[in-house]
């Protein structure tokens, strides 16, 4: 660009947007707070003969005195050729 071939500068002012930054410093503050309620009534009755997959999964909880809380949930998932199980499990006490 020859500088002769410029007719006017221009002076602005607006905001610019876009770009990014990097922090090496990084503050994590996590809080879980679950509330929940379960009420459940089932009335089960199966009978199963199984030639193929299976999924299982087993879980159990067990909370003794005051202050405490145990969970356990269990998941399982079946179609032809895939069989999957999972599990989570959330403990807590309180002093």
């Amino acid at each position: 660009m020859i500088i002769a071939d410029l007719n006017y500068l221009e002076n602005t002012s607006e905001e610019v947007l876009g770009g990014f930054g990097f922090s090496e410093y990084k503050n994590v503050d996590i809080n879980i707070d679950i509330d929940e309620t379960v009420d459940i009534n089932k009335d089960v009755d199966v009978t199963v003969s199984i030639s193929g997959n299976l999924a299982t999964a087993e879980s159990g909880a067990t909370a003794l005195g005051n202050n405490t809380l145990a969970e356990s949930f269990a998941f399982t998932y079946t179609s032809s050729g895939v069989s999957a199980s999972n599990a989570l499990s959330v403990s807590a006490t309180y002093p």
